[in-house]
């Protein structure tokens, strides 16, 4: 039996709760430290504290040069977007709050820690603590085939994931056609359809007591690229946007499709070490298309589809009034991304998930930053963004290997995904989760798999 800690969670608060139900059914223990006053509003089987009012004087012994290396999204938002420096006095908050994970761990004996996205400055900290004391670590982040899986590695998420990068382990991987025809986007449990809507009035509202909590000093402070106002536009624009229409454009004979990503992403700012913004993404792909119409005596276009999470704090209004007259670019904010990727020669991206959307319609990836499919045979990569234009004219004249993208799609779809969705609370994702987890030959079968 193991000692489970949870640290943090995602939206849904209760998504750490149920997995932590069905470990305990299994006999296992299970240890939560809150850091939010709205999550004092979800009960729990958990041994449980509310961390800020534990919280000493005492500091782990780690220097600030150490801390300002992390991976820490804080300090990292602050740095490149803010322009200003993390102050000593919030280095000594993390530290403090490092020195009382690392003695809550050692107070219950803790097994194993579960995290979610990884970036954030609990889940660094809590890192640090856990590589030292030889403790194994599982990192939470939305599916990549959602709504209707859920990531879970030991090592981190996205670049820094467990997914395997040689292509010989997926050329001798065995797959079950029927499964991944049926399944791929969909789930194998039906009740998991019922489970997929966040209700998000319901996060809005958690979130306004968080805020208040972080105002009035009761926790602390958890985030700092997201100010009350800016809260309020995302949850508006989250209820409108459904509602809107498509947008109308005329369809170019041929175009290479571009996603943008949410601008101050951690995709971005730790996986993109060339492109730093989707004003510059824009302009390579611009020029290496140029290129290819100058040599070529074609007319390829650019389709950019905006994040529909980017929304509400870029509209980009300079970078549109200035390609307006452009008739190679086109804007798009809501269509169907399986019909924008279907006509599509290409699709260029930085690291986006809808890279693998496109694998799954067998079209030629492009990548510009660090990606998990940045694989031989499945994507290609562009490390230097000046030779995007000669690596577009040779993958366009590639034959795309569909058998290696179909067993690299079936492995990240049926091994290395769990089925479920964080949404909404439901008992098929937390069994799912909790198997996954448990330190048992079934638990382990992601590792077997990627030796």
């Amino acid at each position: 039996m193991a000692n489970y800690l949870f640290l943090r969670g995602n939206r849904n608060k209760g998504f750490f709760i149920d997995i932590a139900n069905e470990l305990i059914e299994k006999g296992h223990q299970c240890f939560q430290m809150k850091f939010e006053l709205g999550e004092l509003l979800f009960k729990s089987s958990m041994n449980t504290i509310y961390a800020p009012f534990h919280l000493s004087k005492r500091e782990y012994p780690i220097t600030d040069e150490a801390l300002r290396n992390l991976k820490i999204y804080n300090i990292t938002y602050k740095e490149r977007i803010l322009e200003k420096e993390t102050t000593e006095k919030e280095l000594r908050v993390y530290k403090r709050y490092m020195y009382l994970i690392d003695k809550y761990i050692e107070d219950n004996d803790i097994d194993i820690i579960c995290l979610f996205n990884g970036y954030h400055w609990i889940d660094q900290v809590s890192k640090v603590i856990a590589e030292k004391r030889g403790l194994k670590t599982y990192i939470f982040e939305d599916g990549i085939f959602r709504p209707y899986t859920i990531t879970c590695d030991e090592r981190g998420i996205n670049a820094d994931s467990s997914v395997p990068r040689y292509a010989a382990f997926y050329d001798s991987l065995e797959i079950n056609p029927d499964r991944i025809n049926c399944y791929l986007f969909k789930p194998e449990n039906v009740e998991l359809k019922h489970h997929t809507k966040e209700n998000l009035l319901f996060v809005a509202f958690i979130k306004a007591i968080n805020m208040i909590g972080n105002l009035f000093r009761l926790s602390p402070k958890l985030y700092i690229h997201i100010t009350l106002w800016q809260a309020i536009k995302y949850f508006v624009h989250k209820k409108v946007f459904p509602l809107r229409r498509n947008n109308n454009f005329e369809w170019p004979k041929e175009y290479i499709f571009l996603p943008f990503q949410v601008a101050r992403d951690t995709q971005i700012l730790y996986n993109s070490p060339n492109i730093k913004n989707m004003e510059q993404l824009l302009e390579v792909v611009l020029g290496a298309v140029k290129e290819l119409n100058t040599a070529q005596k074609r007319e390829v276009k650019i389709i950019i589809k905006e994040h529909p999470e980017d929304m509400s704090r870029n509209h980009y209004r300079k970078l549109k009034k200035r390609f307006k007259n452009n008739d190679n670019v086109i804007f798009i904010q809501k269509y169907d991304v399986k019909q924008l990727i279907s006509k599509a020669l290409a699709v260029v991206t930085i690291n986006s998930t809808v890279g693998i959307e496109a694998l799954a319609q067998y079209k030629r990836v492009i990548t510009l930053g660090e990606a998990a499919y940045n694989i031989d045979g499945v994507a290609t990569k562009c490390d230097n963004p000046k030779m995007l234009g000669d690596v577009l004219k040779v993958v366009l004249e590639f034959e795309v290997n569909k058998e290696r993208i179909t067993k690299f799609l079936y492995y990240l779809r049926f091994h290395y995904q769990i089925e479920g969705t964080i949404n909404r609370r439901n008992k098929v994702t937390a069994e799912n989760v909790a198997k996954r987890i448990t330190p048992s030959p079934e638990g382990n079968l992601l590792h077997e798999l990627s030796k």
